[in-house]
């Protein structure tokens, strides 16, 4: 599906529609060996399973969007999310509650509970609107989500999310000595929301030193391969 075929659907968070329908019915069957970057993860309403979002296409999972995460990120041996989670709790800022995913291109913000809620990437967004109360997210691809917050606490989460990735990439990068900012490990893309972003406290400087999430992932590899022997 193009993007001109995305454009103007809205989703309507739990709430059963017409887009939704026209999207879950023509919906693929998630391939989780695509490593392409995931733009959000939706659960679709009447618990069916899981709508998953691309640039240019969707794909559907009867799992909950944990679990469809799960698979893709196993697939791909990127870090374990239930890892990762535990090692945040050590960086300023974050709660273990809503940390959010990261690999080396993308991340995505868990908006509610982890197990069964939404997964959205900021760097796919292209503007936020509230309308009555409702924050509502206009994705790059044309799609128009509902989101389950307010529009503060998403900017929150996803300040966060950038900050993750931005320090993942600091932290395995083979320059040990540049004293770069968060954004000069990462170029977002140019849309209005990221553009209000990048003057975000978190972004503007370290609040971690090099090597914590490193030391902190190896303990909970060792942790847990001891727990399985």
């Amino acid at each position: 599906m193009s993007n001109e075929e995305y454009y103007g659907k809205i989703l309507y968070n739990k709430q059963m529609s017409e887009d939704w329908l026209s999207l879950l019915e023509d919906a693929p069957a998630f391939n989780r060996f695509d490593s392409k970057p995931i733009t959000a993860l939706l659960s679709a309403p009447c618990d069916l399973g899981t709508l998953v979002l691309r640039e240019e296409e969707h794909s559907f999972h009867d799992r909950g969007t944990l679990e469809t995460l799960r698979s893709f990120y196993q697939t791909h041996r990127f870090f374990d999310y239930s890892m990762t989670r535990r090692c945040f709790k050590v960086i300023d800022g974050f709660s273990s509650y809503k940390v959010p995913f990261v690999n080396w291109h993308f991340a995505l913000c868990p908006l509610e509970s982890p197990e069964n809620g939404m997964w959205v990437n900021p760097l796919e967004v292209y503007q936020l609107q509230t309308i009555r109360g409702v924050c509502f997210a206009e994705l790059r691809n044309g799609v128009i989500i509902e989101l389950p917050i307010q529009k503060r606490s998403f900017i929150d989460q996803a300040e966060k999310a950038i900050y993750s990735l931005c320090y993942l990439r600091r932290e395995y990068s083979i320059t040990l000595n540049y004293k770069g900012g968060p954004l000069d490990y990462f170029q977002l893309p140019v849309t209005p929301f990221l553009l209000s972003l990048r003057k975000r406290p978190l972004l503007q400087h370290w609040v971690t030193d090099r090597g914590v999430f490193h030391q902190r992932y190896l303990s909970e590899v060792l942790r847990k391969h001891q727990e399985r022997n």
